[in-house]
Order: C-alpha cells, then structure tokens, then sequence
C-alpha cells in the first residue's frame, strides 16, 4: 500500500480531466497547457503504476482505476473547497504584486517594460513568478496569472490580453523552398492542419514536424534558421521589426488560443491589481495592434 501522495499539482490536473474527460478544457480550468495536464497524468500513472485514461475516437474515458481514483477526488476536493471558503487572504504587508507567468509572455512582454510599468506604479513591489505549473491563486497568494489557451478557466475570471493571430515566421536565410523544410509545432495543438485547410498543404504534406512544449523553444529555433513556425504576435513583433525574422505568409487570423490574464473573481478588489491589469493590456494593445 502507498504510505505516501503523489504530487498535489498531480491530482490536481487528474480532478480537472477526470470531470472535463477533455486534456484541453482541464488546462483552460487550470491556467495551464494542454501538454502540462498531460504530462502531470502521465506522472500520476508513473506513480501508482496504472493506467487512468483511455484515448478514444471520440474522445477520453476513464479506466477502471481511473473511475475508482475520480471517485476519491471528488468529494475530498469538495470537503476541501468548502473547509477553505471561509478564509480570506490576508492583506499583506507590503505592497507587493504576485504575478505567476509563462516565460514565453515574460521574457516577450514584461521584461521589455520593466521600466515604464514601475513608473507606473513607483509604489509596487513587482513579482514574477515564470512557470507554467498548475497555480492554486488563493493558497500561493498570486494576483492574477497570465496562461495561454482558449481564456475559459472554471471559477475564474479570464480576460484576454493579445492578439490572437498567430505569424508565419522564418529565418531571412531559411530556404522554405527546399526539398526538406522543418514545421515546428507547438504543443499538440496542431496549428499546421489549420494552415494547410486555408492556405493549401504544400508546406504540410512533404515535410516533417518537430513538437514542442514552449514558444521560447521554437523561436530560437526559428531565429537559429533550423526551421519555420506559426507564432503569436507578441512574442515575434520585436524580431520582424529588428529584421531578425520575416514573415512567409499571411497570418492565421483570431487563432483559438492567445495568451489571457487569469484571476481569482475576489482579485481586482486588491489595491494596484485592476489598475496594472488594465496598464498592461493598454500597453501591449498600444505595441502591438491586432
């Protein structure tokens, strides 16, 4: 018998797919990836060594000990939901702002306005938390969150904060003529099935993808010329304008999946939260129109 549990982010992410039987809705509920939800069940299973999903052609369903595990989660989230309902955050000391970021919208957004968001805000103890770990808001004291996905989390308040066309990117030196071209994908979103239904499959159906978990990753990769990829405009507008990449075509207008700000319903009520949101997201409008 296990003496001891598994991680909570585990469960967690196990509670959330076991209800939506949908990786995708269960990282929109968390403020997560897809790849994320999936690799945390993946760890669970490693853990008690059984399998909890079966992959279907219409979609997921639990395994045997997949429905006895969902029948343990459930009511002792519940109990814990409602034993915690009754505390409020306590204020704290400092005037301190708790931001939990992917690093793709940090090292893209924020960095870059470092400056003029503290002079914004001279009183605000700025910081970033970079991960794209399941957040528990209230229990780690974050402000708000800023995930990318479809912007639906369960019990939260979600805004979008970018655009969300995603630009064809390359290398100036990159040879998308050639016989080997590489499509770099992100997560298992399958942006390049979209992009061949609309612009025609002769850069999809002779050439191989490579899939990856991060933007980060693949816009190096990209800006090392191993490669092209469909990425959002924020985190490539910096690149075209400086020359470092260019566009091959036309961008994929309003993509499912952009980057929003996630947030606990209570959150905008704390001092300095409502008004650096809205700061935010005039500024990234102001750079980088839709």
């Amino acid at each position: 018998m296990l003496n001891r549990l598994p991680p909570l982010n585990a469960i967690k992410a196990f509670h959330a797919a076991s209800r939506h039987l949908n990786f995708s809705r269960a990282a929109e509920e968390l403020g997560v990836t897809q790849g994320a939800v999936s690799k945390q069940i993946h760890a669970l299973e490693d853990f008690i060594g059984a399998k909890l999903f079966e992959r279907h052609a219409n979609g997921l369903e639990l395994t045997a000990e997949g429905q006895s595990l969902k029948n343990t989660t459930l009511p002792a989230f519940d109990m814990l939901i409602s034993g915690f309902s009754r505390f409020e955050r306590r204020e704290p000391r400092s005037q301190k702002i708790r931001i939990s970021t992917l690093a793709s919208f940090a090292s893209s957004a924020l960095a870059p306005r470092l400056d003029r968001l503290e002079g914004a805000f001279p009183q605000v103890e700025l910081e970033f938390l970079t991960s794209d770990r399941l957040i528990d808001h209230a229990k780690e004291e974050v402000d708000f969150s800023i995930r990318y996905g479809q912007g639906v989390a369960e019990d939260m308040v979600c805004e979008p904060i970018s655009s969300a066309d995603l630009i064809p990117v390359m290398h100036p030196t990159y040879d998308i003529k050639s016989g080997s071209v590489r499509l770099l994908q992100v997560f298992n979103v399958d942006e390049w099935q979209t992009w061949a239904n609309e612009r025609g499959d002769e850069l999809t159906r002779s050439n191989r993808k490579v899939i990856v978990q991060e933007f980060l990753v693949a816009l190096n990769a990209v800006l090392n010329g191993q490669g092209i990829a469909l990425l959002p405009e924020l985190i490539v507008r910096d690149h075209l304008v400086n020359g470092r990449l260019i566009r091959f075509g036309e961008p994929l207008r309003d993509w499912r999946y952009h980057y929003y700000i996630a947030m606990l319903p209570r959150a905008p009520r704390r001092r300095y939260v409502a008004s650096i949101i809205d700061w935010l997201k005039h500024d990234i409008a102001d750079t980088y129109p839709a």
